[in-house]
């Protein structure tokens, strides 16, 4: 802050000694620019924190040089000195490593929710916005997009089917049963007896679709060509030898980070059922089992006609503002986090979340 080079610089009677002295200070700012690129990069939608705290990046404490008895250092950051402006402030202390969670953490705290709820924000949250931000859908085509949407619609076709054809349920729900708690399945199985065919899909997560679909592309292809219309539109294209139509190129694009699970931000698909409500360093896994966001979101990019790079906008968006709906009556309220996901999409088709396409091009009709 008392830095001024300006003086230093256009002073006639400066020394080479003191310009080279003013150059040696810009490498702090260097510093400043190249942690800020990492922090603009992982920013969390509608972030707060990092638009209103001027001090925020260029506080960021790699060696924990502004305080004492700091442990952990150079590793994961965690934040420091909150309501403490004397201090600076708010910052991070510690690495850059897993910044889009630290970020998001961060940010939590500004997201005032619709309704009251009682799902676990601390860990939860944070892991829905990495999930969000971290993947980046530049290079994604217009056939990948489709191929996301086709999934879901062949699993849905199949669970529509398996209604009226008992040999087709039993296949159905043994390839549901891996994704499930019983319960669950359970309410499938006399959803699916009973006829109940919206209330049963607005209840099975986008995700279960889209597994029960790869599920069925391995053990059961024949039964997906007969039973859906999608299936078999999936299987031509990846029987054109289209890669955007591949399991991997789905799930390396559009997969969610498991840090905790897996050690890794590398994005991928790992079929689990939901984690409970943890403690420790395990409460993480609750986020990162959580998979149905990018998919329902690309489906819906898909079906309204917007173009894959909008992703990048959209998708923050919409996942803040799921956030925003959850509404859980029990700490493990799992439907509930699916009610958020079903109602922010269908407020997003009737275009009551204008704001995430502000600036882009009409979709194509």
């Amino acid at each position: 802050m008392k830095t001024d080079l300006v003086k230093v610089v256009k002073s006639p009677d400066a020394t080479q000694k003191q310009r080279d002295m003013a150059r040696g200070q810009l490498a702090t700012f260097l510093r400043d620019i190249l942690v800020g690129m990492n922090y603009a990069y992982y920013e969390p939608p509608g972030s707060q924190v990092l638009h209103n705290n001027p001090l925020f990046v260029r506080s960021h404490d790699f060696s924990g040089d502004t305080v004492m008895g700091v442990e952990r250092l150079w590793q994961a950051p965690h934040l420091f000195g909150e309501g403490s402006p004397a201090g600076g402030g708010a910052h991070l202390i510690g690495s850059l490593a897993d910044l889009p969670y630290v970020l998001s953490e961060a940010e939590e705290d500004f997201i005032a929710p619709d309704h009251v709820q009682a799902l676990i924000w601390q860990q939860f949250v944070p892991g829905l916005l990495s999930n969000a931000i971290v993947p980046g859908w530049w290079n994604i085509s217009p056939a990948e997009l489709h191929t996301v949407a086709l999934y879901q619609h062949a699993g849905e076709e199949l669970l529509v089917a398996s209604g009226s054809d008992e040999k087709l349920r039993g296949e159905v729900v043994t390839a549901l049963s891996d994704r499930m708690f019983p319960e669950r399945q359970a309410w499938v199985v006399q959803m699916m007896r009973d006829g109940n065919t919206k209330e049963m899909l607005e209840g099975v997560a986008p995700s279960d679709a889209f597994y029960l679909t790869a599920e069925f592309q391995q053990k059961y292809p024949q039964e997906l060509e007969r039973a859906s219309a999608a299936g078999r539109e999936l299987d031509n294209l990846q029987k054109q030898g289209q890669e955007e139509a591949s399991w991997d190129r789905v799930s390396r694009d559009f997969g969610v980070i498991h840090p905790v699970f897996a050690q890794t931000y590398a994005r991928e698909f790992i079929s689990v059922r939901p984690f409970p409500a943890l403690g420790g360093s395990y409460s993480r896994l609750m986020g990162e089992c959580w998979d149905s966001g990018n998919l329902y979101w690309a489906r819906l990019a898909d079906e309204m006609g917007y173009s894959p790079v909008e992703l990048n906008r959209i998708v923050p968006g919409l996942t803040r503002r799921m956030v925003e709906r959850i509404s859980a009556s029990e700490i493990d309220d799992w439907p509930a986090t699916l009610r958020a996901l079903r109602e922010t999409g269908e407020e997003f088709r009737q275009g009551k979340i204008s704001n995430l396409t502000a600036g882009i091009a009409e979709p194509a009709k």
